[in-house]
Order: C-alpha cells, then structure tokens, then sequence
C-alpha cells in the first residue's frame, strides 16, 4: 500500500533526504540498501512533483537547487522526529533496561569518564550498554542522522541547533620524559614555543584544538615532531626526548601513572579545557537518554580534578631501562 500526501508517495521523503545529505545516486541507494536505478527513478518523481531539478550535476558532484536547499532541514526534522517517536519508550527503567547508547567521545574523555560510568551501570543498569565511537569531524552529520545517541566534545566542535549541557571543564598541562632536565616545573610562553612538541590533531577536517587557537591569535607558532590523532601515544613519544606535550590535567595525571613523564606548568594565557554533552533537538523527552546524561554528570565527579591533579605534577624520575630489557605494556593504556 502507497501512503501518499497530496499526491506525494511519502516513502519517496526517504529517498531525498538521503540524496540531499549524500549528494549522490549511488551513495543514497547504498544508504537505502537500494538499487542505483532504484535511486535514479525515485529522484526522477521526486523532480516531476516539485517541478524542480533538485539535485544538478556540477563537475563530478551533485549539488541541491534553491528548493531542495529549503526542502532539506524540514524534512530532516520530520524523518528524524518519526525515528525517536518509534525508537522513545513512555518509561525507562535502568535496573530492566536492556538499552544500547552509542556515545561519541574523544580518548580523554573515555579515559576520564567510562571506567567511573561503568561503575553505576553495574550497580544500577546491569544490563544497559555503552557503545563507544572515536570522535571524528562528523559528529553534526551522524548527531542528525541518528546515528550516535549523545557526542561529548569541546565546545568549538559542537553541532548547531542541538541543546547541550556541560559535562566538566579541565586545565591543560604540558608532559615531558621523566627524566628531562632542560625544563623545569613551569614553562614560560617562550620557551614552550622554542621546544618541539608532540601535537593532537583528530582530522585536518575538524576544527583545530583551542590552544592551537590561542597560539594562532598570538600570532605564534610550535614545531612539530609528529602528528597523533589521539592523545594516547603522547607519553610513550616523548620517553628518551626533549620534546613536549600538552594533555588536559586529569588524563595527563592518570597515564603519569604507568609512565616515566613530568607534568609540567603552562604559562596562565593558555585556555580551560570544556566538554560539552550534546544530544538531538527532538530526544528532548527521551527518559533514557536524559538518565544517561545524569550518570554521565555524577561519573565525572568521582574523577579528581585539576586542582588536585597540580599536586602530583611533581614525580620523581624513573630510572631508566636497561638497554636489552623487555618493556612491559602499560596496563590500562590503548590506542583508540
């Protein structure tokens, strides 16, 4: 049976939200799980009820015309209040729940944030689950498709449109090899910026990290060693260098922990470090997703914070291996 509206066959709203956000035939089929003839006569109909070209070939790409450009949020917004008002149960009971959440966040915030949530989900949702996805520069784009639940990110990265909430706010430190002399406890602006450092990019496509920000508007500029997508591999390169790292304080207190790094004081210019909760505008009344953004919010509090973290900047050095000398992993540690 064809549900139709004013003549329009509403399954077709599926097949041009989906060539809008693609901008391509093949793309929207395969997302449909569709052929690509299958595709190309939906946009074909979709072109006769507008009157309307929609999508017009520019070079290799397909862009939208001025009516798809105004077709494309409201109907967005439409697909996806159907999706939640489907998916939105009337209650949650986190102690019967049997829910997945999938929850974007970068390596710091599940260093600093999951073992602590796991915790309460043991004790309170045995059953409830968290699925982790490694934050990357199209944290807008899966928000709006539904594709993740919640993102956890700085500011500077949030999706427009979407509510938020802050999650915790921390300080930046540098980290440097234990055993480096050349610097001491505290670091001037200009000697941070004579040292080559060991910088976190996650993607040329997403937005640079605030003190590359900062650095940028004092109109200054650090030398690079390398280029991570994660803050995880900082402590293991640095060992045997001189070179330095910046880390927020909380992850850069715990991987203190397994290896042989300094924490070192930034000159007070440098910015405080805020994470943000962000969900879709219409989850709103989802119960679930607003109990997990509370568990998320008392998780944080078990972490120790920056001001606590300063008093353990001062760590002795450990000695160095012995050459030949099988290193053990650190426990705890991975790459994402």
């Amino acid at each position: 049976m064809v549900m139709r509206y004013e003549g329009l066959d509403l399954n077709l709203l599926l097949a041009l939200n989906a060539l809008l956000e693609e901008g391509s035939v093949t793309k929207a089929a395969k997302r449909l799980n569709a052929t690509q003839p299958a595709m190309s006569g939906a946009l074909a109909r979709l072109r006769e009820y507008f009157g309307d070209e929609l999508l017009i070939r520019d070079g290799r790409e397909m862009v939208p015309t001025a009516q798809a450009e105004c077709l494309s949020k409201p109907i967005g917004d439409v697909l996806a209040a159907i999706q939640y008002a489907v998916a939105t149960k009337p209650g949650f009971d986190p102690a019967k729940s049997e829910r997945l959440f999938r929850v974007m966040m970068s390596d710091y915030i599940e260093s600093i944030v999951l073992q602590p949530l796991l915790k309460i989900l043991g004790r309170d949702a045995p059953s409830v689950q968290i699925h982790v996805v490694p934050a990357d520069q199209f944290m807008g784009t899966k928000l709006e498709r539904g594709e993740i639940d919640l993102s956890i990110s700085p500011q500077k990265c949030l999706a427009a449109g979407h509510p938020t909430a802050l999650l915790t706010e921390d300080q930046y430190v540098a980290v440097v090899d234990g055993n480096n002399r050349e610097v001491g406890d505290s670091v001037t602006l200009d000697q941070y910026l004579k040292m080559t450092h060991v910088v976190v990019d996650m993607s040329t496509d997403r937005p640079a990290v605030f003190q590359d920000w900062l650095l940028k508007h004092l109109d200054v500029h650090r030398r690079y060693a390398a280029i991570v997508p994660t803050y995880t591999p900082i402590p293991s390169l640095l060992i045997d260098t001189p070179f330095i790292g910046t880390i927020p304080t909380r992850l850069a207190t715990r991987m203190a922990r397994h290896f042989n790094i300094r924490l070192v004081k930034l000159p007070p210019t440098f910015p405080t470090l805020q994470e943000h909760l962000q969900w879709h505008r219409m989850r709103d009344h989802d119960l679930g997703l607003a109990w997990l953004r509370q568990q998320l919010i008392d998780a944080v509090k078990d972490v120790v914070t920056p001001v606590q973290a300063t008093r353990l900047t001062r760590r002795p050095a450990l000695p160095r291996p012995v050459r030949g000398a099988v290193k053990r992993v650190p426990a705890g540690i991975r790459v994402s």
